[in-house]
């Protein structure tokens, strides 16, 4: 019985230990080369039931939802790393509360329109306003609720768990992206409009505090969405759609818009739903389910292209730049050119909707909707985009402008959706004045236009001059103008001591781009880079001064100098360099000379002097040879005879001991008894020579050990 009890504690101590060692590689998420994050939340209203495991084709929304943010062919995640030329990493992350979603307090319809179906609803837009404002508080107070519990970040599946410093990529203090999902309005009954509380929107929020161990992070910017799986009949064609690998993802086109707000961009449609942009850019109409790219001054504005992908246009000419979005040969992605007159700045790129084009502008995608059936294409025109923005702006937005004063404007095209704005070979626009753009030629994603007419004259501006370099103009990125010979880049040196083994300086400030040296932070005084330097110390002989050493004697005689190693230059003995390695030996730390009993022996009796040089002086010691004395001899024979005498006495002293030994081995094996007592550890002699019979004593005593024991066995079997 009690073996098996045994065997079972060893069983549940080992499946313990499984278990545990499995959580932790369980939890440990893998590394990525993500540089954003975004925190997804799923959320239910008051009454509603559990929704993220809900089905449809085959996958959960919780995995719907995953494919439409991350793993996808289209996906959100994939979109930025398309538009940003891969500067844009966005990974997503989850957050359940105890493995589901957060509930609100609150039925949906309290933050719907009031109607005679739904009675709780808002009634004014004052009461719209602190609705909206309730919600925001009321599923802060959820997620903040979830993550006091222990609820860690975790991937779709809730298998995979991630540290909370992930949420906080760019380390700025504030969480980088919160997705609110709400659970999909089966019901119908609830209609949701433009700026309600239910729209799909971004907005800032602040309440939410996370502890990531390291510091305390707080939300900022989230996004609110209700995506639809079905229809109230269950049909999802039309509501989902499946990419080339058979994964099933939602409409992707108001997730990748509302995350552009979340970067910075903003609308480029009014309140009234006009927009001068529309299909050329997704912040201003998307072209649903996946939507296309956005346009080369958003990647601008967000650093995603720089000079070296949009060049400024001073003159005319015939320029080329490869599509949007596309590789090629030619990195230049775009043109510009300021309109003082107007104000404005003259954007082009070129945009190509083709199947060659980059697989969010291209209307030919590989997706397909449930049913199986490719996903229709939009008739865009490709070529040569030209827009008219507000010089003065860096996030263009027409949320507040109109026609004819927008600030962000696509030239040319008869619809108002600009599907066929952009300017095929053989056509061309007009800008302003006389400027005149026409397309010559496309071939490989590369188009070729000209430019001509009243080109503004092009005055430089911005930058600043200093000492060495011109300033360069901050439009077209030239050097214009002179030097300023007064604009120096000053580090100030604090003065330093010399010590030993360093140099010393003086306080005085350098130019790192004239490489000049001055006494004032005024830069009024230059002096030479040699005057700021003060020697180092002069050396000293730390350990050997004033030795005396015997002439005859075999030993060395070893000397220190505090001066740095590197500075060795040689060693002199009365004034005559002496010969390294064979004279003497040098080493480290600092300097450590040792003199060769050799050289001892030839110098005469009497004191000499020794110099050991290095570059900053010449450390000196004074030593004294004399001649051997007798009487030491005398003395050192007469020790050895008492340390010979004194081996004697402890050999006999041995020999004793042993004497002892043999005679307690004897009595002993006579006894068939053996008293450990009895032993006298310090009577062993360990002497090298001795190992030999000490070990024959230990044999004897366990041979005696042996016979004894089978005497008293023989002796209990007669009894």
């Amino acid at each position: 019985m009690r073996k098996i009890k045994l065997i079972l504690l060893f069983c549940t101590v080992f499946l313990s230990i499984l278990l545990l060692t499995g959580d932790k590689d369980r939890i440990q998420a893998d590394d990525d080369d993500s540089n954003f994050t975004n925190l997804v939340v799923f959320a239910r209203f008051a009454g509603e039931t559990e929704f993220i495991n809900d089905v449809y084709e085959g996958s959960s929304v919780r995995k719907i939802t995953d494919n439409s943010y991350n793993a996808g062919s289209y996906s959100v995640g994939d979109y930025y790393r398309c538009v940003s030329d891969n500067k844009l990493r966005m990974r997503s992350v989850y957050l359940y509360d105890n493995g589901g979603s957060i509930v609100l307090s609150h039925p949906r319809g309290y933050y719907a329109e009031y109607s005679d179906i739904n009675t709780i609803g808002y009634k004014d837009a004052s009461e719209r306003a602190s609705r909206m404002y309730e919600l925001r508080q009321e599923w802060s107070e959820a997620v903040n609720n979830a993550i006091s519990s222990g609820n860690k970040i975790s991937d779709y599946n809730d298998t995979v768990y991630y540290d909370y410093g992930v949420l906080d990529k760019d380390n700025n203090g504030a969480i980088d992206s919160i997705t609110i999902i709400y659970k999909n309005n089966e019901s119908g009954n609830i209609s949701v409009s433009w700026s309600s509380p239910l729209w799909n929107y971004t907005d800032y929020v602040n309440n939410i505090s996370v502890n990531t161990g390291k510091k305390t992070i707080n939300s900022y910017k989230y996004v609110q969405i209700t995506n639809s799986y079905c229809k109230p009949d269950g049909d999802t064609n039309g509501y989902l759609f499946k990419d080339e690998d058979d994964r099933v993802f939602v409409s992707i086109a108001t997730a990748v818009h509302e995350m552009g707000h979340i970067m910075g961009l903003k609308d480029l449609y009014n309140s009234k739903n006009a927009s001068p942009v529309y299909f050329m850019s997704v912040m201003a109409k998307h072209i649903s389910p996946v939507p296309q790219f956005m346009s080369l001054k958003e990647k601008e504005v967000l650093g995603w292209a720089d000079e070296n992908d949009i060049k400024t246009i001073l003159s005319e000419g015939e320029y080329s730049l490869k599509a949007l979005g596309t590789s090629g040969t030619d990195n230049i992605t775009g043109y510009k050119m300021d309109i003082p007159e107007k104000g404005k700045t003259l954007y082009l790129e070129y945009r190509n909707f083709e199947d060659n084009g980059n697989k969010y502008d291209s209307q030919y995608k590989h997706m397909f909707k449930i049913n199986g059936n490719r996903v229709d294409k939009i008739p865009l025109k490709s070529g040569l985009v030209c827009y008219l923005i507000d010089s003065d702006t860096k996030f263009p937005s027409n949320m507040y402008f109109s026609s004819p004063k927008w600030n962000y404007e696509v030239l040319g095209g008869q619809y108002n959706t600009k599907a066929d704005a952009a300017l095929g070979i053989g056509e061309d626009i007009w800008i302003y004045g006389d400027i005149y753009i026409s397309v010559n030629s496309i071939e490989n994603n590369i188009l070729t236009f000209e430019i001509k007419g009243g080109i503004p004259e092009h005055i430089h501006s911005g930058g600043v001059a200093t000492c060495v370099n011109r300033a360069v103009c901050e439009v077209c990125h030239k050097e214009y103008g002179g030097l300023n010979k007064d604009n120096h880049k000053l580090q100030h040196v604090e003065a330093k001591a010399a010590t030993v083994t360093q140099e010393g300086n003086i306080e005085y400030y350098y130019c790192s781009l004239c490489l000049k040296y001055f006494a004032d932070s005024n830069a009024s005084k230059q002096i030479d880079k040699d005057s700021v330097v003060t020697s180092k110390l002069a050396p000293e002989i730390i350990a050997g001064d004033k030795c005396i050493i015997d002439k005859n004697s075999d030993k060395a005689i070893t000397f220190k100098s505090n001066a740095a190693f590197s500075d060795f230059v040689k060693v002199e003995l009365d004034g005559r360099e002496l010969v390294k390695d064979k004279d003497y030996t040098v080493k480290a730390g600092s300097i450590i000379v040792t003199l060769n009993p050799d050289l001892i022996k030839k110098l005469s009796t009497g004191e000499h002097v020794i110099g050991i040089a290095s570059s900053s002086g010449t450390a000196s010691a004074h030593f004294t040879v004399k001649e051997p004395e007798t009487e030491s001899i005398k003395e050192t024979e007469t020790e050895t005879e008492s340390i010979k005498g004194t081996e004697l006495e402890t050999e006999s002293i041995k020999e004793s001991e042993t004497e002892t030994i043999s005679q307690i081995e004897s009595e002993t094996i006579s006894q068939y008894t053996f008293d450990e007592n009895e032993t006298n550890a310090s009577s062993i002699n360990t002497g090298d020579r001795n190992h030999g019979k000490l070990w024959l004593v230990i044999a004897i005593i366990a041979l005696a050990g042996c016979i004894a024991a089978a005497v008293m066995y023989v002796v209990s079997k007669r009894k």
